[in-house]
């Protein structure tokens, strides 16, 4: 009788060690990726230089997080295309099981353009030290 119980109480206690596992993992917040791992339906080029950037990550993520990735993949996206600058607007959010934003961005290249606000510079948001740890 004794063999039967441990043996009862062991296959109750690894089922619940596992899901506990599973349920922590999912609670970690995510590491950023970047654009050139992403997938294709994260960026849609909406005119020459206007996109739509769509960012996902787990609903545990905070929002402070996911604007910095989100910084992160336009600044990326800016310097591939070959522009300096970046403008973010049109924001739409989405929580659920995860946690999904896109924004319109809109690339600027040259001097600094006049008149827009909000402007982020790609090569800044890059060399930023919350980028630079986030990046690895």
């Amino acid at each position: 009788m004794r063999t039967y119980l441990a043996k009862t109480g062991l296959r109750l206690r690894t089922p619940a060690a596992l899901l506990l596992a599973v349920a922590l993992t999912g609670c970690a917040t995510e590491h950023y990726t970047p654009l050139g791992e992403a997938g294709t339906t994260e960026v849609e080029q909406l005119k020459e230089n206007v996109y739509r950037v769509k960012y996902r990550t787990s609903a545990f993520t905070s929002q402070e997080q996911l604007d910095l990735y989100l910084r992160l993949r336009c600044a990326e996206l800016t310097l591939r295309e070959g522009y300096d600058y970046f403008h973010l607007a049109g924001r739409s959010d989405v929580l659920g099981l995860s946690r999904r934003t896109a924004m319109t961005v809109t690339l600027y290249k040259g001097i600094t353009p006049t008149g827009v606000t909000d402007l982020y510079d790609a090569k800044d948001v890059l060399a930023s030290p919350a980028s630079a740890s986030n990046m690895n």
